[in-house]
């Protein structure tokens, strides 16, 4: 995946998120802009020539090599408009209870919850720093069992329920 880092004032409001980003042009734009910060590069020569696709493809005028904005990211290969997947991201950073995949699918109007299940998924992984260290000093540990309602025991010892661990570092 390649890291990108946000190094300007982000919108403060979804009202000011949406008046950046309601369209293609301005997500490819932001997209560019943080890809190649002082103008475009191509990977394999070097040129700084190129010509622009129909489907968003930058291709170097001399190489002929094709450059996509979001290859190596979670939204490559999509089949869906490039300003859904900002919206969803949106929805994912700023929302204080969080977002889960029903709401997403409603709120993007998606047919399947297999989707925003999907989304959600490949969003959740992007939060895990790989280089993390390790929790010291005050941490709290908790720990609870979670499924449906099942005949039987009741309980800790009731069968067919999934643990959660949950750590803190204070």
């Amino acid at each position: 995946m390649t890291d990108f880092t946000i190094t300007e004032d982000f919108p403060r409001s979804e009202i000011e998120f949406d008046a950046s980003f309601s369209n293609l042009d301005a997500c490819y734009q932001y997209l560019f802009q943080l890809k190649w910060p002082d103008g475009f590069v191509c990977r394999k020569c070097g040129h700084q020539q190129y010509w622009l696709s129909s489907r968003n493809l930058y291709i170097c005028t001399q190489c002929e090599h094709q450059h996509s904005l979001t290859a190596g990211t979670i939204m490559d290969s999509s089949k869906k408009p490039i300003t859904y997947w900002f919206k969803a991201m949106w929805w994912f950073t700023t929302r204080k209870s969080g977002i889960n995949a029903t709401k997403l699918k409603e709120l993007l109007g998606f047919g399947s919850y297999g989707t925003a299940w999907t989304w959600l998924q490949k969003l959740r992984r992007c939060t895990i720093r790989k280089e993390r260290e390790k929790l010291s000093g005050r941490v709290e540990v908790d720990e609870f069992f979670i499924s449906g309602q099942r005949p039987g025991k009741r309980g800790r010892g009731a069968e067919g329920k999934t643990i959660v661990a949950v750590a803190v570092e204070r």
